[in-house]
């Protein structure tokens, strides 16, 4: 037991930043891509895992997010793979996710990931609308959805996750259930589910400031996310967490890590590493990570330790996110704190709102509790 978390490091993700353009809806650390400097992005990066002592360590899961990763040529791929394989024991590995978007992917590419052990696609489909994927920004239309995917297929990825937004701007109900429809109709082994967000600095949020674009009204939206639990639940697909379905079994592991508020460690430009209850970030800008690569202080950019109360709030709340919910005894391996210690009121009231459950000394959401998940965590940072 302990009140600065478990040294228990199971996972690491890789962060490669660059994409053929910006979404319209993007906030995440990335960049358009340009040959040269993803080169000398590689080689910043290999020195990162290298000082990053990656091989001290037996990862379970390994995730290259960005970004998209799939947008490098093929030399740089393989560069980025080998990087990877060289330098972490893969002996207990169960899962290899590498993120990939439509129209940045052709066989070549999907059979250097899987020579180099990637098991795991997490695709962006987003939407099977052309008029909203070009609001979106998104390179691609509809019908490449359907090829990437068939792609991926025809080269024995078994176990490929597809990424689908809703609650666009004029977006009705229906088109959202014709999506939902189009991505079953596909059969993935996974799909992951987002309410749109209006980030600072994006330009979709600039749109919304400018009123070029009204968002969906909060009542159609809580709609949409009741149809994708009932579609999706009919069609065999287990809804194991607030925004993520699996078919036989197919949760994802790496993701799971996040949400048990386990350690990872992540290498990259902006990446972030959580160990033993301390978290830190590395620098976001792109240049200075390649220009300060040499020094792992240089390219950190942010550290915290969390205090014992702030990170148990943090393992509470990750742990609602999963649809089983928490066990008091994994809380209380993890924090050093009994639910009762810290929130023994909380809980209460909550329970006699509807919105959580706490039998068999496991704490959830309840259905209605779902629904309003963002204002049930926030009762934990009180």
């Amino acid at each position: 037991m302990t009140r600065d978390g478990i040294d228990d490091i199971d996972a690491l993700y890789v962060h490669t930043p660059f994409c053929v353009k910006k979404c319209a809806y993007c906030d995440f650390n990335s960049i358009s891509y340009k040959e040269g400097l993803a080169d000398d992005y590689l080689k910043a990066l290999e020195k990162e895992m290298d000082r990053a002592v990656l091989k001290s360590r037996r990862f379970k899961t390994i995730y290259i997010g960005g970004g998209t990763p799939t947008a490098l040529n093929e030399k740089q791929l393989t560069k980025l793979l080998g990087l990877i394989k060289c330098r972490v024991d893969n002996r207990d590995l169960v899962e290899y996710t590498i993120e990939a978007n439509p129209g940045t992917v052709n066989s070549e590419k999907a059979a250097i990931l899987k020579e180099n052990l990637v098991n795991r696609i997490s695709f962006g489909a987003q939407s099977f609308n052309n008029r909203h994927l070009k609001q979106l920004g998104r390179i691609h239309d509809a019908n490449a959805i359907f090829e990437t995917f068939s792609l991926f297929r025809n080269n024995g990825f078994e176990n490929i996750n597809l990424d689908l937004i809703f609650g666009l701007p004029y977006q009705s109900v229906e088109e959202w259930e014709n999506d939902l429809k189009a991505a079953i109709e596909l059969n993935p082994d996974h799909i992951s589910t987002y309410a749109l967000t209006y980030e600072d600095g994006t330009a979709l949020k600039n749109r919304l400031q400018c009123d070029e674009i009204k968002p969906v009204d909060e009542i159609a939206e809580l709609e949409m996310y009741k149809l994708t639990i009932n579609l999706l639940r009919k069609a065999g697909f287990d809804h194991y967490e607030i925004s993520n379905f699996a078919k036989n079994g197919k949760k994802s592991a790496h993701n799971m890590a996040y949400w048990k508020n386990m350690g990872y460690i992540g290498v990259g430009v902006g990446a972030f590493s959580f160990i033993k209850g301390s978290r830190k970030s590395n620098e976001k800008s792109v240049e200075k990570y390649i220009q300060n690569a040499d020094s792992l202080n240089r390219i950190t950019a942010f550290q915290e330790h969390l205090p014992p109360k702030e990170h148990a709030a943090e393992t509470i709340i990750m742990g609602l996110r999963m649809i089983a919910g928490i066990s008091a005894g994994r809380f209380l391996k993890q924090t050093g704190y009994s639910f009762e210690e810290l929130y023994s009121d909380g809980i209460s009231n909550l329970e006699k709102q509807g919105f959580v459950k706490h039998k068999n000394n496991r704490l959830a959401l309840t259905e209605k509790g779902l629904y309003v998940a963002d204002s049930v965590m926030m009762e934990f940072l009180n």
